[in-house]
């Protein structure tokens, strides 16, 4: 997933509202969709997009799966060997666990993507892009 800015919805949404009466801007209808869909669907979409953002700030799952190994593998024995296994261990099942959350939000924006509405999102881009060279 490619780094897309973190208040994508309120730029989305600006870029419509400030042009929405200007000749020849896209509308939605012309994709097959609504404004409240289009609303709804930008919305729900900068949701999944914060919680990869969220996860990077709210470190207490990643530490908590860090520490338990060396909780556990403690049980065993003491020593140095088993506590750097233990820290390669957390580590390695920190890194799955941020490799699983990503693939989980990859495919929640596959589940919701819409054509339509993806289609009036970059007309919209294009619109913009275009008025700012022009």
């Amino acid at each position: 997933m490619d780094k897309i800015l973190v208040d994508w919805e309120h730029s989305m949404m600006d870029k419509i509202n400030r042009n929405k009466e200007t000749a020849g801007f896209p509308t939605p209808e012309n994709y097959n969709t609504s404004e409240s869909e289009v609303k709804d669907y930008i919305y729900d979409k900068q949701r999944i997009l914060d919680l990869d953002e969220e996860r990077k700030k709210n470190l207490v799952i990643p530490g908590i799966i860090l520490v338990m190994p060396v909780i556990i593998l403690s049980y065993f024995g003491d020593g140095t060997v088993i506590l750097l296994l233990g820290v390669g261990a957390g580590v390695v099942l920190s890194l799955l666990y941020f490799v699983v959350m990503r693939l989980v939000d990859n495919i929640r924006l596959k589940k919701m993507y819409n054509a339509d509405i993806e289609s009036y999102l970059d007309a919209v881009d294009s619109f913009v892009d275009e008025d700012r060279k022009g």
